[in-house]
């Protein structure tokens, strides 16, 4: 998944305050901006969900995991998989994968 992609998803984010069920703006948007569809409750953004601090997030996922990525893909056992593709795809080939 490209990072734009990632970004978009997490600053996306919003959470009941009441009854804690998730949203997001794009993907899964509530009936009314703001309101909980579930118990009516407030929602709101993480504080840590901001582009800033997500785009710091992945910089540091960056530094700890190219070590890793680098002694798997030697292995054979580091796979890639297109996140950005349909969910059902994905899962699909994140159960190849597991299977072999």
């Amino acid at each position: 998944v490209t990072e734009e992609s990632l970004v978009a998803r997490l600053t996306g984010r919003r959470t009941c305050k009441k009854c804690g069920f998730g949203y997001h703006i794009t993907f899964s948007p509530p009936s009314r901006e703001g309101i909980c569809d579930r118990c009516g409750g407030e929602l709101y953004r993480r504080a840590d969900d901001n582009e800033e601090t997500v785009k710091n997030r992945f910089e540091v996922y960056r530094q700890q995991s190219e070590e890793l990525q680098k002694f798997y893909g030697a292995t054979g056992k580091y796979k890639r998989i297109d996140g950005e593709r349909d969910v059902d795809v994905v899962f699909k080939d994140l159960e190849e994968i597991l299977s072999e």
